[in-house]
């Protein structure tokens, strides 16, 4: 397996960018971040759901046949 073939993960960064985009709102906004949470939390199967989605979304792309 050659390094440059290899896939890279986009759910690390995008975990990084919402929580960043989460901090940055609540200081602009002065938005209390943990009602909001509280609130979202009934929800957070989606994100395992959606981290699935990426990885496999990831292999397919990775393992399809080059033209």
């Amino acid at each position: 397996m050659n390094v440059s073939s290899k896939t890279r993960s986009l759910a690390g960064p995008l975990i990084l960018i919402t929580i960043g985009l989460l901090f940055l709102i609540q200081n602009l906004t002065h938005l209390n971040i943990f009602r909001i949470l509280r609130q979202l939390w009934p929800y957070w199967p989606v994100v395992l759901i959606v981290l699935g989605v990426i990885k496999l979304l990831e292999y397919f792309r990775g393992n399809s046949p080059v033209r």
